[in-house]
């Protein structure tokens, strides 16, 4: 390295300054080149195939380049300033690996670019005149640039093919003239204003010419719409006429000229309007306008101190990363330290700049340096305040660091005239007036709006960190997904429902029961996430279970979360595929349930989808009126009508003695609403078993609302079900009409879930169980740890009240009881209830069963729910 960036002569300071920070920028950059060589096998867990090195073409340009730009400063400018040189080399050897990280056709273009810069600087060297021909044909050159700049008009392109066409073409090289204008301009100002305001007198007249050329060069660019390089145009303008012309109007009048600027463009250009609206609502529309500064501001966050690692993040997921958000871009690899360093190196540039000013005794030079690292510092501020959120976007180049030929170049030679100013301030001129306080307070502001976006970004960095990463908008957990293995879910007999297939870089999930996706969910890059995938997210993902050492070190080491760990579910598989063969090719619901542990044994959804196809058929699933997404066991609410008919009893049990069915009912007439009709004489049991609806109604009219109510409310068909499940809310219904009440006309609905929780409570004692569908994760270690029940069991209803109405309902010679429910609702589909549950005789596990179809299919739903039921039964005692 010391080869590269020799001391010249020893006896100089500036030399030996130079020439040791150079090496340090040298070495910032071959180290970042050689982490990027490994991060590819470390974020694989491979071997050297995984090493990556045509980045180091960048490092071996870039170390080149900036040799020639060592040597040749050392040899033609002695007496320059020994801290530009190395704060542009370490800002643009930062811009080129980060843009050949992320696209490496980029970076190739970019270090051409980088070659061509500094040959241009090189030559500069040897020219020093050149300065002073700035000034003499600075209309020429001015004239230039704007011809220049408004041909893009006519003839303009766009090197990506689409989009804005601020570009022309020469020689199948593509170069954007509003960037040398600016410099062009800039040289204008320096000179009109060394020519032409150096005596005391200041009167409008004198800078009326410049009026005009800023109003024709920014209505150039607000007709290609490129109106953050006019935002630029007018800073550095009124800048540059305040610290020459010193009028303190120019100070009042520029709040006020931005602000009717930016109404005017709110309501007369669409783009302004738009970026305007997202800086207000940064959060308003995730997936449209608001897209690129969520992106940006979740990047940061997901930065943090110390940033992902070079190569260990995802700075792709962030649009146009390699220009307009590099800031950003880098804030995810290398934290808030690294931005930070970013933008004291540009604080500091600045610094040099104002130093450099105040030494030279030449107008035009002080004017012309002025410019410069106003054009720093102003564009600086713009990129990187758009990027956190702090100021509207304006689509600018981060200067030294973007990617970009035109905004390099340029960059390049204001580099190159802070050298040369820098080496000359001893040359005089001509002494001329000038307030020195007023371009220092130019120069302070700078500053002092840099510091506080590095205070902003530390904000987005730590305050809002886990608000921005944990949002629905950040992607990466995709990417996660893809190098670090999810999770197995388990039945509970450990069958492999879901496992991860591929290698590291594209796994995927794989299914061993598809019709149970309902259940499960899926994961999926662009449709998100649902079921248990999403409920288990933190333990499937390996953000808990593990040690915080294991987490901090594989986030360290990886930027990704430790394998995901195993969950074991209480369904049986070989029942769900039963139910699920049993419920084929109907629309509805099973739901299985132990009714004292609140164990789900089965649950199933009909129709299904299958997750490894939702790309494919994704419009088709959601325009589908069967709805397929939607697992109708938890989400689905449907109207009750006589499936309360056993809990309406249980308010009130005192009355089935007090009434005679056959006589007391008989005004009802001989249609009382029943699913089939039951035998005569009418008894209790025949009535409820087939959901006789009109004769509930009497009974709760009898029973009246305030009890009724008290006891749904028990039962919980006014809450929503708490379980590692998407559930529908549930709402506290009116009673007043209670025909409307029980045909759901009334916002009373329940869900298949609801209802096997509540008839539970008839098979348990009075018991409603706390439903559980998920039982267990799997340590690190490879031991079982029971996962506690969202919800407990409660006493809801008194045990010989339940179990009297169990023993009405029971079925001759079998071990369970049962009844079935059809509700016929105007203008709807009709909803078939059968539910089922084991009696208190039964000295096995009790059981209850819950089907549900969207059809007037009593025979059907009875033939399910006695099939299912009675095969887990048989499996509990083969005797049966």
């Amino acid at each position: 390295m010391r080869h590269l960036f020799p001391i010249r002569d020893n006896h100089s300071n500036i030399d030996r300054t130079q020439s040791w920070l150079m090496i340090i920028a040298g070495l910032a950059i071959m180290a970042y080149g050689l982490i990027l060589s490994l991060a590819p096998a470390v974020r694989f867990h491979a071997g050297s195939e995984r090493y990556q090195i045509q980045h180091w073409i960048g490092v071996l340009v870039w170390g080149g380049a900036f040799s020639l730009l060592h040597h040749q400063t050392t040899r033609r400018i002695p007496q320059r300033d020994p801290f530009i040189l190395p704060v542009i080399a370490f800002l643009s050897g930062l811009g080129l690996m980060t843009i050949w990280r992320l696209f490496p056709s980029l970076g190739m273009r970019q270090t051409i670019w980088v070659a061509l810069s500094s040959i241009v600087i090189a030559l500069g060297f040897h020219f020093p005149a050149f300065i002073g021909y700035l000034r003499r044909y600075k209309y020429i050159w001015l004239l230039l640039g704007l011809i220049l700049t408004g041909l893009t008009i006519v003839l303009g392109t766009n090197p990506l093919g689409g989009g804005s066409t601020r570009w022309l073409q020469l020689f199948g090289i593509h170069f954007q003239p509003s960037e040398p204008l600016k410099l062009l301009l800039i040289a204008f100002l320096a000179g009109y204003f060394t020519d032409r305001l150096s005596t005391s007198e200041r009167k409008l007249e004198d800078i009326l010419p410049t009026i005009i050329v800023m109003g024709i060069a920014v209505l150039l660019l607000v007709f290609q719409r490129d109106l953050g390089t006019a935002t630029i145009f007018l800073l550095i303008y009124l800048t540059m006429l305040f610290t020459s012309q010193g009028n303190k109007w120019v100070i009042l009048i520029s709040p006020i000229l931005f602000i009717v600027a930016g109404v005017a463009g709110y309501f007369y250009i669409d783009v302004v309007r738009i970026r305007i609206d997202t800086w207000l609502n940064p959060l308003g529309d995730p997936t449209g306008a608001s897209y690129q500064i969520i992106q940006s501001v979740v990047a940061i966050a997901e930065g943090n101190m110390i940033g992902t690692g070079p190569g260990l993040g995802s700075p792709g997921l962030i649009p146009v990363s390699v220009s307009d958000f590099i800031f950003s871009a880098i804030a995810e690899e290398l934290g808030f330290l690294g931005v930070t360093i970013i933008i004291l190196l540009l604080i500091f540039l600045i610094y040099r700049g104002l130093q450099i000013a105040i030494q030279t005794n030449n107008s035009f030079h002080r004017y012309l340096t002025l410019g410069i690292i106003f054009y720093f510092g102003v564009q600086s501020i713009l990129i990187i305040g758009g990027n956190i959120g702090l100021l509207p976007l304006t689509g600018v180049t981060l200067p030294f660091v973007s990617y970009g030929g035109s905004s390099l170049l340029v960059s390049f030679i204001g580099a190159l005239i802070l050298l040369t100013i820098s080496h000359q301030s001893s040359s005089v001129d001509h002494v001329s007036h000038f307030n020195q306080p007023r371009f220092v307070t130019v120069g302070s502001l700078l500053i002092f709006t840099l510091i506080i976006e590095i205070l902003a970004t530390s904000l987005l960095s730590f305050w809002f960190n886990p608000t921005l990463t944990n949002r629905p908008e950040n992607p990466r957990w995709i990417i996660h997904d893809r190098f670090s293995e999810r999770g197995d879910i388990l039945d509970r007999n450990n069958q492999i429902i879901i496992t991860n297939t591929g290698e590291i870089g594209d796994f995927q999930r794989t299914s061993a029961h598809i019709p149970l996706y309902p259940v499960i969910g899926y994961s999926h890059p662009i449709f998100g996430q649902t079921g248990i995938e999403a409920a288990m997210f933190p333990y499937l993902r390996g953000k808990t279970g593990y040690p915080y050492s294991t987490q901090f070190w594989h986030n360290l080491l990886y930027n990704q979360p430790p394998p995901g760990l195993n969950i074991r579910l209480t369904i049986d598989l070989d029942i769900q595929r039963s139910a699920n063969q049993l419920l084929e090719g109907q629309i509805g619901a099973i739901v299985l349930m132990n009714a004292n542990s609140g164990e789900i044994i089965s649950m199933a959804s009909h129709p299904y989808f299958n997750a490894a196809e939702l790309q494919l058929i994704w419009e088709d699933l959601v325009t589908d009126e069967d709805a397929p997404l939607v697992n109708r066991a938890t989400q689905g609410l449907y109207p009750p009508g006589a499936v309360l008919f056993p809990f309406t009893v249980s308010a009130q049990p005192n009355i089935l003695e007090q009434f005679n069915p056959e006589t007391d009912f008989s005004h009802l007439g001989r249609n009382l609403g029943c699913v089939f009709q039951p035998q005569r004489p009418l008894n209790w049991t025949t009535i409820m078993t087939n959901g006789c609806q009109d004769i509930q109604l009497a009974l709760a009219e009898m029973i009246g609302p305030e009890l009724l109510n008290d006891v749904y409310q028990r039962l919980g068909f006014y809450t929503s079900p708490r379980l590692h499940l998407p559930v529908a809310e549930s709402v506290e219904p009116d009673l007043t009409d209670l025909t409307a009440f029980y045909l759901g006309e009334a916002n009373f609905r329940v869900s298949p879930l609801q209802v096997a929780m509540a008839a539970s409570a008839l098979t348990n004692f009075g018991y409603l169980p706390g439903p559980r569908i998920v039982n267990a994760y799997q340590d690190p270690d490879g031991t079982w740890v029971t996962l506690p029940k969202l919800q407990t069991n409660t006493n809801v209803i008194d045990a010989n009240s339940a179990n009297k109405v169990n023993h009405l309902l029971r079925v001759a010679d079998l071990p369970y009881w049962q009844m079935v429910s059809v509700v016929m609702v105007d203008d709807a589909l009709p909803v078939t209830w059968f539910v089922a549950g084991t009696t208190i005789e039964w000295k096995g596990q009790p059981v209850v069963a819950v089907v549900l179809l969207e059809d007037n299919a009593p025979v059907l739903a009875e033939s399910i729910g006695r099939s299912l039921l009675e095969q887990v039964l048989w499996f509990s005692d083969p005797d049966i």
